[in-house]
């Protein structure tokens, strides 16, 4: 069989790069562990067969073995992410990938609400970090059409995560909900690494959440990334509330986005009226966690901020916090086993139903729309038959 004459270097860097030793590579290439070595060090080379097999179990595209040199890889969009000195810079391709598919889904819909004479939307950029955060979040209520603060009322966090996810919806915006790669889930995504994304575009912003994370942070990265939209900031973001990022927290874009989030979601001046002076701080932590329905650790920061709590019990109370939530790593059950709710979710029902339409329209092909959902063709008319009949 011919050969594919390739450059040893690069298989070595996409195995490295995913951090696989060569046994693992092996097995998913269908090959023996020897031969990985063997190539590796160009003392021979692969079939195409093979070739098709390792880009398969590398995650990188064939042509990237006959480079001369390893690609430099960065998201398309700036990163604010706050992680240790070993990582920073450093970008999984999980990560790039699920970005890659968000910009695709996000020039399809771009183009689409152009096509359907769709406007840009006005809140998109509509401030800046110079702007006083009440303004801010007066504006992102309005838009959303939410009076007081999203938690208000709910049962349970993950009715409210449900509700806010509807209200940014409906104000136009997309809102990914993904713990996967694609459809495999084989392929998890690591809240260490990343907890969302936003893209500001003024047709067609765009929300990642990252679902592997807890109900109640993914409210408040929600919330953050909605801050990153209204300032026309894109970027990468792993929204931490510890006490390390507190003193060491630049005056940057997240502080400010933490800062009007946590405002949206624990307006000041309810929780001045709610906090207990008199009660034990871990009390009111617990109480008004379940009234606002966001995290302690929200409630813990608002507390610093707003002088209720000082540093040195901010500290130990994020500590018990910290092991209260290993203690009991336990998520609110959503929509697990649902496979047509799963789909909404990780795909934003709006693109959903926008893009179905559109293939009914005949507008869009079957072959787009799969693609486009990270299911099969099949799967397409499945989804057409549940969005007819109403569900």
């Amino acid at each position: 069989m011919h050969q594919m004459r390739i450059n040893p270097h690069i298989l070595r860097w996409a195995r490295e790069r995913l951090e696989l030793p060569s046994e693992v590579v092996a097995k998913r290439a269908g090959t023996k562990p020897e031969k990985i070595g063997i190539w590796e060090e160009g003392e021979g080379q692969p079939t195409f067969r093979q070739l098709r097999l390792l880009a398969k179990a590398l995650y990188v595209p064939m042509g990237y073995f006959f480079l001369e040199s390893p690609p430099e890889l960065a998201p398309a969009i700036p990163d604010f992410r706050r992680l240790p000195n070993g990582f920073k810079g450093k970008y999984s391709i999980d990560l790039q990938e699920v970005l890659n598919d968000a910009l695709r889904k996000r020039d399809w819909y771009r183009d689409w609400r152009l096509s359907e004479g769709g406007q840009a939307l006005e809140f998109v950029g509509k401030f800046k970090r110079d702007n006083a955060i009440v303004e801010i979040v007066e504006d992102i209520q309005k838009t959303l059409g939410i009076e007081t603060f999203p938690g208000e009322g709910k049962r349970s966090w993950y009715d409210a995560l449900s509700y806010l996810i509807d209200r940014v919806e409906n104000a136009g915006i997309l809102v990914f909900q993904r713990g996967v790669v694609g459809s495999n889930n084989n392929r998890k995504l690591r809240v260490e690494e990343f907890r969302g994304f936003a893209i500001a575009d003024s047709y067609a912003p765009l929300i990642f959440i990252n679902s592997n994370d807890s109900i109640a942070a993914r409210l408040f990265t929600l919330a953050h990334e909605l801050v990153h939209l209204w300032t026309g900031t894109s970027g990468i973001s792993n929204p931490e509330i510890t006490p390390e990022t507190i003193i060491n927290e630049p005056e940057d874009i997240e502080r400010f986005c933490n800062r009007v989030a946590a405002e949206f979601l624990v307006p000041q001046k309810l929780f001045l009226s709610l906090w207990q002076t008199e009660t034990a701080i871990l009390e009111n932590i617990t109480r008004l966690s379940r009234i606002f329905r966001v995290s302690g650790f929200v409630i813990l920061l608002r507390g610093l901020h707003l002088r209720m709590i000082g540093y040195d019990d901010f500290a130990d109370i994020y500590d018990h916090l910290q092991r209260e939530a290993l203690k009991n790593e336990k998520k609110e059950k959503g929509s697990g086993g649902n496979f047509y709710a799963t789909l909404l979710s990780r795909n934003s029902k709006r693109f959903v139903r926008e893009l179905i339409y559109a293939v009914g329209e005949g507008r869009a092909l079957y072959r787009e729309a799969a693609r486009l959902l990270n299911v099969r063709p099949a799967t397409v008319d499945k989804v057409k038959e549940r969005l007819l009949k109403g569900e």
